[in-house]
């Protein structure tokens, strides 16, 4: 598992930012969907099933004057932009309390293709086994969106570093959040919960300067997602690495906090970045800095064991932080 994550964190997180022509399917393209003219359309909801995400949609529409409705699901993974899903067209049970599972009529209709060009565009290509239907491709335009989810268009190269990084940001302090959570319900220690709250704080203060540069929110809004692939990967990684014991969990929060030290430090080093921006980075840096000095006495403490730094690279700076004081960062 360590091998796993290393090599997540050795694809560079910082500086995987690229220009899309099309988005990354993510939670926040659920919503009602208009699909080529009024009158018909599809819902789309990113669920979670069986721990991975799972595209769902349905295709509301009319064939000779009756109205018909397709339902269908795929898993994926985070990090594409295009998905084939799978439609049925049920029929067969009766109404409310008439309604018996087993008399449900389930029939293979054929697939539906979804990519998406902007948080409000998107086009759906169908291929249906019926000839009735035929194939074709309509244009879909967002109608609504669901409440409490935010969707990131990656801007690309244009944008400013100093943007890109408060995306990045952003996302990746939502991860030493949702993995402290999720720790907390796993193992009730009161450590991970206090610390979800300081991480919430992190994640709220670079929001605030989201809105001040006009940067969207790269946020998901749902705990365990996330737009940015590479952080997703990190995520689920942490996740397996904590979930054999307390003290791994430790080791995980702690690779979590060394992580952010990593990028944070990057940042810091760039000479472009806004002082606005640089001070928040700074009080980032300084809670990641006693968040260590929490999780790693708590590991040695539980093991009886030393610990031993998990990212080489910065073996010096953590031995530093480890051997003084925790600070007053501010707020």
């Amino acid at each position: 598992m360590k091998t796993v994550i290393q090599t997540v964190l050795l694809t560079s997180l910082l500086l995987a930012f690229s220009a899309n022509a099309n988005i990354q399917l993510q939670p926040g393209v659920s919503g009602a969907w208009i699909a080529g003219a009024s009158g018909q359309g599809i819902f789309v909801n990113i669920a979670r099933v069986n721990d991975q995400p799972n595209f769902v949609v349905t295709w509301y529409g009319y064939l000779n004057g009756e109205q018909m409705w397709l339902v269908g699901s795929q898993p994926f993974d985070y990090g594409i932009e295009t998905l084939t899903i799978p439609m049925q067209i049920t029929s067969g049970a009766g109404w409310d309390t008439n309604f018996v599972e087993s008399d449900v009529i389930r029939t293979d209709w054929g697939t539906v293709t979804i990519d998406f060009t902007d948080c409000n565009i998107g086009t759906m290509q169908y291929s249906s086994n019926d000839s009735n239907y035929g194939t074709g491709s309509v244009q879909l335009t967002r109608l609504t969106f669901t409440d409490g989810l935010s969707c990131h268009e990656d801007t690309g190269a244009q944008d400013s570093v100093a943007k890109q990084s408060l995306a990045f940001m952003r996302e990746e302090e939502k991860l030493a959040r949702d993995v402290y959570l999720k720790f907390n319900r796993d193992y009730g220690q009161n450590i991970f919960s206090s610390i979800a709250s300081s991480e919430q704080q992190h994640m709220d203060s670079v929001l605030n300067l989201m809105n001040i540069y006009n940067v969207p929110d790269s946020s998901t809004g749902v705990e365990g997602t996330f737009n940015n692939s590479d952080l997703q990967a990190l995520y689920d990684a942490l996740i397996d690495m904590g979930s054999t014991s307390l003290s791994d969990a430790y080791l995980a929060a702690a690779l979590v906090e060394e992580t952010d030290i990593v990028d944070l430090m990057a940042f810091e080093d760039d000479e472009t970045m806004p002082a606005d921006i640089l001070a928040t980075y700074d009080k980032l840096l300084c809670g990641s800095r006693n968040h260590l000095r929490s999780f790693v006495p708590a590991y040695e403490q539980l093991t009886g064991t030393t610990y031993q730094v998990q990212i080489s690279e910065i073996a010096t700076v953590v031995a530093e932080i480890l051997s003084s004081a925790n600070e007053q960062c501010g707020r």
